[in-house]
Formats: C-alpha cells, structure tokens, sequence
C-alpha cells in the first residue's frame, strides 16, 4: 500500500503551511525518493482526518502516526533501521540533533509565530487569505481563529503581543476619559490602523531584532562552514530547520523582519534555506489545482483530497459545538492517551485499539448531542405549528358549593 503523508495545504509556493509538515515531506523525499509511487501528500488540512487528531499523519495501512519526531520513528522502525537519516551519526551527534531539536521548535516556532500570526498586518493580508484556500467550511470559519489563539499563547512569553492591533486599540483607548475633557482643537488626531501596526512595530523594533538573533545566531554558529548541521550528509535536523526557516523567508507579508533578516544579517543561512527549497520544491503550485477545487493536472507528489459528505460536514459542526463545551470538551479530544510501555510495531498497534476506543467515545458524544438538537428542534416545530400541546393542568382550590356559586366563587 502507498503511504499517505496527510498534511496542512500548500501556501506561499511551499507544499505546506506548518513547518512540521514542511519537514516530513522533506524527510520521506530524502529516504523514499520523490513522492508518486511509494508515498504520497495529501493536503487534507483537517487534523480530525486521522484519530490522533494532528497533522502531519502518516497512514500506513490501517496504523496511524502523527507527529514529525513520531512519524522518523515509525518509519525507522518499520524499514529496521533502512529509512532513517540519522543511522550514520554517532552518540554526540546524537545528543546534539536532540538538543538542537528541542532548540528549533521552543524558539523557531514562537518566531515564526509572531511573523505569521501574532501580527495583525501580516496575518490579516497573508497568513488569513492562505489559510482561506486549503481550508472548507466549517472549519475556514473557526480553525484560522483557533490557530492563531494558539500562537499568540505561545508566544506571549516573548512580550510582543502589541504587534496584534487589538491589543494595541486597548492600548490606545486607556485614556480615552481623560481625552473628553481636552478641547477638540487641542485632541490628537485618531490613529488609523496602520498607523497603530507602524506604530507596534516600531516600538518593538530593538526586542524583535534581539529574539530573532537569539534564534539565528545559533543557527549559524552550529552549520558554520559545512552544508548539513551534525555531519557530511543530510539528517532529520536538516529536514526540522528546513521547514521553519523556508517559512520564514518564503512568505512575502508586509512586516517582513524575519525575511529580511534572513535576505542581509543572515544571508549564508538565507542562502542555505533558497538552494534546499529549491531541490525539493522546484516549480509553482496552483493551491485551487491541488485542493481540488479546479481541473486539470494534479502535480505526481499531490493527492487531492476527498470531498467531505453532508454527514461529515454535520459532523463537523456538532464537534465543534462539543469541543468548546467547557467540561465535555476536555474529554472529547481523542488524541489524549497515556503512554505506552510496549516497545517495536506492537505499540503502534496498541496505540490503534486505545484511539479506537476513544473514537467511538467521541462518535458517542456526537450522537447524544446530535439526537438532543433534533428532538429539541422537532418539539419546538410541532409546538409551533399546534400539533403538540402540552397538558394544562385544571384550576384546584376550595369549592364552596352553592352557596360559591351564588358570589361567583368557583
């Protein structure tokens, strides 16, 4: 059977939009050859499309991996050691991939996300419109949101959270009492939006060129003079740096500090970046041609993606509805298991029946919900049209007999 490398969709001439999934691809290419015959990427853009409930996933067969470091593992496991990239590199090395690892996503991910997400012009006229292409309804309604709440939590240790204009507006309307009293002719005129994101950029302009050192520096210091990060050949840290620096210097957004940092302080990484996107990812891509939603000629790495039915649109809908109840949510998630002890294949196979039996956890969940809005919704229809009446219960009290009757006493 094919593998099928299930992604988050293509954007800014990239194969993806996540930077996990960006160096999956780059990884399975390096040790399965370009994508076609023995695997294939398939831009679902849905983390629910596996029962792990994240992207990338890979499928093999009916077992499920989720998850860059998960998916180099199985696949390590699966060939005894023949598609593994960091077979050759010896036990120092070894500790520095998993240190440098633990490095690229604590400080390349929240860099990446104040690039893409945090920032209100970037997000607004960029990140939003991509994310509007790979993504269907309902989920362009709700997951570009959700996205980028996540971002903005996890990169709030970083204190820049003035790049979002909302959070500037707050910022601006703080004296907003005091400014009634000033004269009209004496008020400073209101900032305009664009006015407040020159302003938040400008501002933070010093502590963004201080974290975006704090990440590259290293960078440069570790690939020094050579072509790959720990040895004379490619390895999975390669593919991991790959996919976040491609994101940060592809993307042509308006606030472009990471871009252009990359173009002129750190041009031999910038340089490093163009050459390894350029061998694996060398011709345009048409996002509506991939997604499905225009004919012609699917490039031979793509699988379009299968069209949801109404059941599963529904299905959607009412996981949604689930997932933001705030006690039923938190059980809903059927990604959320403990750790397995079992080593080899056999865990992934554990791991299968425990996400079954979550799955139909979830599927029970939406069932009850899905069965309460139909019965409420029927009721109140057959109460609206007269065809359900409720029982009216009659008036009881004390019966004075005749004598009531006489005064109009009932």
């Amino acid at each position: 059977m094919v593998l099928e490398l299930h992604t988050w969709g293509p954007a800014f001439d990239l194969p993806s939009i996540d930077p996990q999934c960006l160096a999956t691809i780059y990884y399975l290419q390096n040790v399965l050859g370009r994508p076609g015959e023995s695997w294939v990427v398939i831009p679902s853009s849905d983390p629910r499309v596996s029962p792990l409930g994240e992207l990338p996933a890979l499928r093999d067969a009916e077992t499920w991996v989720a998850g860059f470091s998960n998916i180099i593992a199985y696949l390590r496991d699966v060939s005894d050691g023949e598609w593994d990239l960091d077979k050759s590199l010896d036990e120092a090395q070894r500790a520095d991939r998993a240190a440098f690892t633990s490095f690229l996503e604590f400080h390349g991910q929240p860099l990446l996300d104040l690039s893409l997400y945090v920032s209100s012009d970037n997000y607004l006229n960029r990140t939003r419109q991509a994310l509007g292409q790979i993504l269907t309804w309902p989920n362009s309604w709700t997951v570009p949101h959700r996205l980028r709440e996540r971002a903005k939590k996890r990169s709030e240790h970083l204190g820049l959270s003035s790049l979002d204009v909302d959070t500037a507006q707050e910022d601006n309307s703080e004296d907003t009492g005091l400014t009634a009293h000033i004269p009209k002719s004496l008020r400073k005129p209101k900032q305009t939006v664009s006015g407040l994101l020159g302003r938040g950029l400008q501002k933070n302009k010093f502590r963004l060129d201080a974290i975006t050192a704090d990440f590259f520096e290293p960078v440069m210091e570790m690939l020094g003079g050579k072509s790959y990060l720990l040895s004379d050949e490619e390895s999975s840290l390669d593919c991991l740096m790959l996919g976040y620096l491609a994101l940060m210097q592809r993307p042509q957004v308006p606030q472009g500090w990471v871009r252009d940092a990359l173009r002129t302080k750190y041009a031999k990484l910038g340089h490093w970046t163009e050459a390894r996107i350029t061998a694996v990812s060398d011709e345009p891509l048409d996002v509506g041609l991939i997604m499905g939603r225009k004919t012609g000629l699917v490039p031979a790495r793509f699988q379009v993606p299968q069209e949801r039915s109404l059941s599963q649109v529904l299905q959607a809908v009412v996981e949604g509805c689930i997932s933001s109840i705030p006690v039923l949510g938190s059980g809903f998630d059927a990604s959320e298991i403990c750790s397995i002890q079992t080593a080899g294949r056999d865990r992934y196979r554990e791991k299968q029946l425990r996400l079954a039996r979550l799955q139909r956890r979830r599927d029970m969940y939406v069932q009850i919900l899905a069965s309460t809005f139909a019965v409420t919704g029927l009721l109140g229809w057959l109460g609206y049209k007269g065809i359900l009446q409720l029982p009216r219960r009659a008036p009881q009290g004390r019966k004075f007999g005749e004598a009531g009757a006489l005064f109009g006493l009932v």
